[in-house]
């Protein structure tokens, strides 16, 4: 079990858009060692999702802890959001203790690939949709409090 290092607000990679991950190193060990990084991070700060940046990388993969546990998806993509929204809390592991409600739509439909190249097509609703959105926004560069119209724990950064 390998951890890395939780980067926090004010670390410049968090405001960089990731590049894409060229599928011809999917499967490859490199790959495979940030990916298990990231999941061994993830399970060990209890989060419901990690992007790479928050791990000091600028590669397009995230982590997501879905009912059935963590999985990969790289160089995802939402494809079409629901015009329908919900605001509801969310914090993230690189602004600890800073919680806000933030507006995000219902469902989305997402595109990715796992790690053995096999594209995804994922239409998310609920938590899901919100975990997602929320880390295809690290992956563009974007944080939580950038969509935050009211804090309710911590202070603003």
């Amino acid at each position: 079990m390998a951890l890395r290092t939780i980067r926090t607000i004010g670390d410049p990679i968090l405001r960089k858009k990731t590049h894409l991950v060229d599928p011809t190193h999917l499967g490859s060990r490199d790959l495979s060692t940030i990916i298990r990084d990231m999941i061994d991070t993830l399970i060990d700060e209890k989060g419901l999702g990690i992007a790479a940046p928050q791990v000091g990388s600028e590669l397009r993969i995230a982590i997501i802890n879905g009912q059935d546990g963590p999985f990969a998806v790289i160089n995802p993509h939402i494809v079409a959001r629901s015009i329908r929204t919900e605001t509801d809390e969310e914090g993230c592991l690189s602004i600890p203790g800073v919680y806000g409600l933030v507006k995000r739509s219902k469902s989305v439909t997402v595109t990715y690939l796992d790690f053995e190249g096999t594209a995804h097509r994922e239409k998310a609703s609920g938590l899901l949709a919100r975990v997602f959105q929320h880390e295809i926004d690290h992956l563009d560069g974007i944080l939580f409090i950038d969509h935050t119209k009211k804090f309710t724990k911590g202070a603003p950064p």
